[in-house]
């Protein structure tokens, strides 16, 4: 499908979700530039990080740069001003990963906010009014005639080949993949953010085969992000989203975020608002220790200890996110 035919928020999600793609946008914040540092750093073989990189610079997030080796000139990726932009969604999603995946905060860096030199656990705010924000304090208004559907499209990668990663903790997001990394399971994730909680309302808004949905909302309840409830006789079966589930809205809003405003040219299908100010949310992150408002340069990732951490042990690199020329 062309990008002009696409929802921004379908065309985010199916630029972003990849674990791959996820995993290469990481390794730019880290300071990687080249074909070989990524291949080598992430073990992926070449043809799937070449058909990574193509769809970030198609999409706009990354751009080609010639550089001169030895040999011959070849090209380095650097993050456009969009590409920049999405270092908060990696943070949301460290952060949801840290908070609620069991053992992962034993594994995870910690996110140290240089202006106050402490870790830090950021909270969503509104960028207008500065309050705490959670799902429950925002409405969401779709756009006439839309429904989960029409954001969700098939997704142009398979979920395979994770294997050089699997046991690298600091390069593997399987539960952040179970939501993201698959249309289906956004799709009913979305829907439950939405109220639609029936089986036979998210086959209705979604679209999807009833063996399909059956398979996504059994994987969603057994990693803890959906809860089924029944009713006294069996008949009226409900899911509902769990605090872990519920969690998961930051890395949402900030997606919904981006693609808002860098995707601008394409239709778009849901505004969310902020109650409490009734205005459009403008997610931002915030230090829950000093209460200022986080900036990507002034936020690094360190081991518990203070030492920098590394993105994998083949090749260590100073997870700082940094300034960056373009």
């Amino acid at each position: 499908m062309a990008r002009n035919d696409r929802d921004r928020i379908g065309y985010a999600l199916d630029v972003i979700g990849d674990q791959w793609t996820l995993l290469v946008l990481q390794q730019a914040f880290f300071g990687v530039r080249r074909f070989s540092d990524w291949r080598d750093t992430l073990g992926v073989s070449e043809p799937v990080l070449a058909a990574r990189l193509r769809v970030l610079v198609e999409a706009g997030v990354l751009y080609r740069r010639p550089y001169r080796d030895e040999r011959r000139t070849r090209d380095e990726y650097r993050l456009t001003d969009a590409g920049l932009e999405l270092w908060e969604i990696l943070v949301a999603i460290w952060a949801w990963e840290y908070r609620w995946v069991r053992r992962r905060d034993a594994e995870l860096p910690v996110l140290v906010h240089d202006l106050c030199e402490r870790t830090c656990d950021p909270p969503l705010t509104c960028g207008r009014c500065g309050e705490v924000v959670t799902a429950r304090d925002t409405a969401a208004h779709r756009a006439p005639a839309r429904q989960v559907r029409d954001v969700t499209t098939p997704r142009r990668f398979r979920r395979s080949g994770w294997d050089s990663v699997a046991n690298r903790p600091l390069l593997f997001f399987p539960e952040t993949m179970t939501i993201i990394g698959d249309r289906w399971s956004t799709a009913v994730t979305a829907a439950a953010f939405l109220g639609v909680r029936r089986f036979s309302e998210l086959e209705r808004e979604l679209g999807i085969r009833p063996s399909v949905l059956s398979q996504r909302l059994g994987q969603l309840t057994e990693v803890g992000v959906l809860r089924r409830r029944a009713s006294e006789n069996g008949r009226d079966v409900r899911y509902g989203l769990t605090e872990k589930g519920m969690g998961f809205f930051p890395v949402f809003a900030l997606i919904i975020d981006w693609a808002d405003r860098w995707l601008d040219d394409l239709p778009s299908s849901l505004t969310i608002v902020h109650r409490a100010c009734g205005e459009p949310l403008t997610p931002t992150l915030t230090c829950d220790r000093c209460g200022v408002r986080l900036e990507r340069q002034q936020v690094h990732f360190a081991r518990p200890d203070g030492r920098p951490a590394t993105a994998g042990s083949e090749h260590p690199q100073d997870l700082r996110p940094s300034p960056m020329a373009r």
